[in-house]
């Protein structure tokens, strides 16, 4: 039996209440005694007792009471349910059934009892996609909507729900960003996608690899394999430098899953920017098979510059020239010089001569791509080089090494050069039948358009500056003079008379040729010594012909920085351009172009616009393919070329299932890890009833203002009023 409680709220103080109960008490006990002799004992008792119950009523109002009503009402928590849908929730399931996101839509979406539309009956329910960011769906978009995207980070999403919902169910392969150290707000029960025991898959991890290496030195890359599925079985692995193998391991599988890291060592050869690949051929039933080739990028660079430098006789300049080389750490000179000629006459046999042969079928054959610059010092070297070494000179320069003529008056004796190989790569041609001259001293000066080339900047002076030190160096008393090629420059001429070119470079093929028409460039280093100014002017500018000529970076007018972050497929990727300050003030934009090329070699879309930074640029391009890119920056200074590596989407990422990641989240947050789809909405109703909430709505109702209590009161009166007339007291 349910009472209603009654509520008591006077309006007057308690005690002027009592005193109002006692005054009604006492006016009808006087009614009484003033009618009870005129209308005997039981009537007087009759009508003192209506008047004693309708003053006690109405004084009974001044307590305000009220009729309590309580009602209580259950709330069903909101429940926010999270479908991971990442790239590795794109990978098949077992049986070929689809994917794993079709895996979830089947649970949530499709058969007889769907869990949305059977959570909808009793929850407040709210559908999330988690990738990149979280984003709320419908039913309808989750049909629609395609694996893809990184990991999710749940510990984010889960704060962003918490204030919202009560509960979260999360249905994931686990591949998920997920920090268990970090606050929990929100219980999460977590249901496996994907089939962790039948998954099988071959992947390449991790390679660790410098990004530079030095030429003929050993470079050893470690690589880091994971497999599922593939115990006893042997794995080959491959690294290759473009086409070419560079070396071959196998792996002996003994447990699943497993993790090893296997090492390639070889020793690059040759300088330049080197494309190498790590592969797995695919396997028997394997998954995912972009993953098993990782593409890297290697420069190799000089530990030294190596020179091989030939001079036709030990004259002052070659002396001089060979301090100045030797004097530089990052140069490794193998000098030779001519002191006699194959025509000179020796009366003394070849095996008492103290004079070795001018090994010439080694270094010009042989040895020659280890050298990166190869000098000819006023030497005639139609005397001792043949065809084929000539030829070989040449390839050697097409294909990237560097050459330097130093003349004098042994240079050349006769015109057969024109029609030799060497003939091709000379920057320069001869316009006289003399081949040498030395008549009077002859001042130099730096041509109008070449005041800023990097040979000639070998101090931070202005170009006035500059101007003035070459025009104040020493004469020169001997010269070769010759006329530049069209595809040559001009870097330094004579002021007197005729300029004749004194130094001339250009390019041939990959490589870079300088001629220097002069045998008295000595006069530079003992003029300015003779002056108090020290011999740093000749050393700086003998160095930087060195660094010109084997392209130091340090010497380049234009900087390409590729970004510190790894280039994703598809992703757009910014790659910086800087130029030297001098260079970008005096270049306009409109000069500088640019072109980016895919690893297939074809030219891709790209754009060039400046940044806030002086002479900075921003190139920018969304890269189609993994592999590896090469972008090039020309100007009218210089050209320079950087290769970058692109991943892909799936590119080095483990796409295993990992359902002890989803019982770990579970069992953080309070929830449940639920194993199998068929329980999944007994085990909600589990945590939803623990979560379920309840109010009381309680309703006040004085009584006075009900009708039923006011009939009673406006019935005793009247009843009063009646039975006082009737029996004659009105």
């Amino acid at each position: 039996m349910n009472l209603i409680p009654i509520t008591l709220a006077p309006v007057f103080p308690i005690w002027l209440i009592l005193v109002l109960f006692c005054g009604g008490g006492i006016s009808a006990l006087l009614q009484y005694k003033r009618i009870r002799d005129r209308l005997g004992k039981p009537r007087a008792m009759f009508l003192s007792l209506l008047r004693l119950a309708a003053v006690c009523l109405i004084v009974a109002f001044a307590l305000n009471p009220s009729l309590v009503t309580r009602k209580v009402h259950k709330v069903s928590p909101a429940v926010a349910v999270i479908v991971d849908t990442s790239w590795s929730m794109g990978q098949p399931t077992a049986g070929d059934k689809g994917s794993r996101l079709d895996e979830a839509r089947a649970v949530l979406t499709k058969g007889m009892s769907p869990v949305l539309n059977a959570l909808a009956q009793e929850h407040e329910v709210t559908l999330y996609g988690l990738t990149d960011s979280l984003v709320t769906l419908t039913p309808e978009e989750l049909d629609g909507i395609k694996a893809g995207g990184n990991k999710g980070d749940l510990n984010a999403a889960l704060k962003a729900l918490s204030h919202q919902n009560a509960v979260s169910i999360l249905l994931s392969d686990g591949k998920l960003q997920w920090h268990q150290d970090q606050p929990q707000p929100l219980p999460t029960l977590t249901l496996p996608l994907g089939d962790s025991k039948g998954y099988r898959d071959v992947l390449i991890k991790e390679i660790r690899a410098p990004a530079m290496a030095f030429r003929d030195r050993e470079v050893v890359i470690d690589v880091t394999l994971k497999t599922y599925g593939y115990a006893g079985t042997t794995l080959p692995v491959v690294l290759k430098d473009s086409a070419a193998v560079l070396g071959s391991k196998t792996l002996d599988l003994q447990n699943d899953p497993e993790e090893a890291t296997i090492s390639f060592s070889f020793v690059p050869k040759a300088v330049g920017q080197k494309t190498l690949s790590v592969s797995i051929p695919r396997q028997v039933g394997e998954v995912n098979g972009a993953n098993n080739q990782v593409h890297l990028s290697m420069k190799v660079v000089r530990d030294k510059i190596r020179i091989l430098m030939v001079s036709g006789n030990p004259s002052v300049n070659y002396r001089f020239m060979r301090a100045a080389l030797k004097s530089d750490p990052s140069v490794d000179l193998l000098s030779f010089v001519i002191l006699r000629n194959p025509s000179d006459t020796l009366n003394v046999r070849p095996h008492e001569q103290s004079l070795i042969p001018f090994p010439v079928e080694t270094l010009f054959i042989k040895e020659l791509a280890h050298f990166d610059l190869v000098m000819f010092d006023n030497f005639n070297y139609t005397l001792f080089l043949g065809p084929n070494h000539l030829e070989s000179l040449r390839d050697f320069v097409k294909n990237g090494g560097s050459f330097a003529m130093i003349g004098g008056p042994n240079l050349f004796t006769e015109g057969r050069y024109r029609l030799s190989p060497v003939g091709e790569i000379l920057p320069f041609r001869f316009v006289e039948k003399e081949f040498y001259r030395r008549e009077a001293a002859s001042r130099v000066q730096l041509p109008r358009t070449q005041a800023d080339h990097p040979i000639l900047r070998f101090s931070e002076d202005s170009e006035a500056d500059r101007r003035r030190l070459w025009q104040e160096m020493p004469a020169l008393d001997g010269i070769n003079p010759v006329a530049a090629k069209k595809t040559a420059s001009v870097l330094i001429e004579t002021a007197d008379g005729i300029p004749w070119p004194i130094l001339i470079v250009s390019e041939f093929g990959k490589g870079r040729v300088l001629a220097l028409t002069t045998d008295y460039t000595w006069k530079w280093y003992i003029g300015m010594v003779a002056r108090g100014e020290g011999n740093q002017h000749y050393l700086r500018f003998v160095h930087r012909i060195i660094r010109w000529l084997t392209r130091d970076p340090s010497l380049d007018a234009v900087h390409i920085l590729l970004p510190e972050t790894k280039a994703i497929v598809g992703q757009t990727t910014d790659v910086r351009v800087r130029l030297r300050a001098d260079a970008s003030s005096r270049q306009p934009d409109s000069v500088i172009s640019h072109a980016v090329f895919d690893p297939t070699e074809a030219k891709i879309e790209s754009t060039l616009k400046p940044t806030p930074q002086a002479g900075e640029y921003l190139v920018s391009f969304a890269p189609a393919v993994s592999g590896v890119y090469r972008i090039e920056i020309e100007t009218p200074i210089t050209s320079l070329e950087e290769h970058m590596v692109v991943t892909g989407p799936l590119e080095n990422l483990d796409a295993a299932p990992d359902h002890l990641q989803l019982e770990k989240i579970a069992s953080a947050t309070g929830g449940s890890y639920i194993s199998q789809a068929d329980k999944l909405l007994s085990e909600i109703e589990a945590v939803t009833r623990k979560a379920s909430k309840e109010f009381i709505e309680q309703k006040h109702l004085p009584m006075w203002a009900t009708p039923l209590v006011m009939a009673v009161v406006l019935g005793l009166l009247s009843a009063e009023w009646y039975y006082r007339r009737r029996w004659g007291l009105i």
